[in-house]
């Protein structure tokens, strides 16, 4: 699951030894190809870092930590799952988002690091997935999120759940019973009505516009096997797909193919377009003199209340592609 992370990692450091294990931690992650920023405590935004990353690694004492948790902490929806681990790096403990992607963290990071995970979460030591941990592996938003402790409840309780309006390959456990409608208890990503007394969480899937940077002397090909590789990676469709952009017009060619809509953006729109969560530009952005392509392009297509779901991938060392999620109305 940890390569669910798409928005990427922080890892925020608070001593000098916590600094060097931070390191250790950063070449863990990027190793698994996973996007990670390593900051110094005193150098973190945490306003900001809060809402752009999928995970936060605090590198100090739990204490410490829980301090700070409480400062920044608003809701499940909202709050990056958050994992702590000791400047010794013995123990990997999640503090916040458990049921969102810090359990797996948890426990993948420790295995790398040969330390121990400690997981106190009741759907995780029963191996369950829990809702929000679905719509985020489908990238669904959840409509009315009243209804999550209720549907959690009985996978806890090794109940059937039904999720209907799935991929059939897809897998989501024992008890989770595909593109079904009569269960007690459903998820569903369908706007169709369930009738009696079943309690079902609605989730609406979110449109994807895909950022696009390369040389022009790139050959289109792999261009297109860039995307696919992404939206393989995402575990979704073409049809999840509602614009492609780019600062090359003749990425037009892959938008015309994928049947969705094309998005040109100029140089200028690049460089004055603000977000607090882009990845820091590289060297060889800085010596074009541009701030990003890739995550600018998928953000500016995407429109205002669009947010990054997959970091700038490298792709052949040659395609940079980003994925901005956006609600399609």
């Amino acid at each position: 699951m940890i390569e669910r992370l798409w928005r990427g990692v922080a890892i925020i450091s608070a001593s000098e030894d916590g600094y060097r294990a931070g390191e250790v931690i950063r070449d863990k992650l990027r190793g698994m190809e996973i996007p990670v920023v390593h900051y110094r405590y005193r150098d973190a935004r945490l306003d900001l870092i809060w809402s752009c990353y999928d995970a936060v690694v605090f590198v100090m004492a739990l204490e410490g930590a829980a301090r700070i948790v409480c400062r920044y902490a608003r809701s499940k929806a909202e709050d990056p799952a958050v994992v702590v681990v000791d400047d010794g790096m013995n123990y990997v403990i999640p503090l916040l988002g458990g049921h969102w992607g810090a359990n797996e963290l948890a426990r993948e990071l420790a295995e790398a690091l040969g330390s121990r995970a400690v997981i106190t979460t009741a759907a995780e030591l029963k191996g369950r997935l829990s809702v929000e941990r679905i719509a985020e592996m489908l990238i669904a938003r959840v409509l009315n999120p009243e209804a999550i402790v209720r549907v959690n409840s009985a996978l806890l309780r090794d109940e059937v759940v039904c999720l209907d309006g799935v991929d059939a390959d897809a897998d989501f456990g024992g008890n989770i019973k595909l593109n079904s409608d009569d269960c007690r208890y459903i998820i569903s990503l369908l706007d169709k009505p369930y009738g009696g007394d079943r309690v079902v969480v609605r989730l609406k899937p979110l449109k994807l516009s895909i950022g696009v940077g390369s040389r022009s002397s790139v050959d289109l090909g792999r261009v297109r096997k860039g995307i696919e590789m992404v939206l393989e990676r995402l575990g979704v469709g073409r049809e999840r797909v509602g614009v492609i952009a780019s600062i090359r017009p003749e990425i037009a060619e892959i938008a015309r193919e994928f049947n969705v809509g094309f998005r040109l953006v100029s140089r200028e729109e690049l460089n004055n377009f603000s977000n607090p969560c882009l990845t820091p530009p590289s060297e060889t952005l800085t010596k074009l003199g541009l701030r990003g392509v890739a995550e600018v392009a998928a953000l500016i297509a995407g429109g205002p209340s669009s947010r990054l779901v997959l970091r700038k991938v490298a792709v052949d060392g040659e395609v940079t592609i980003a994925v901005a999620a956006y609600d399609g109305g």
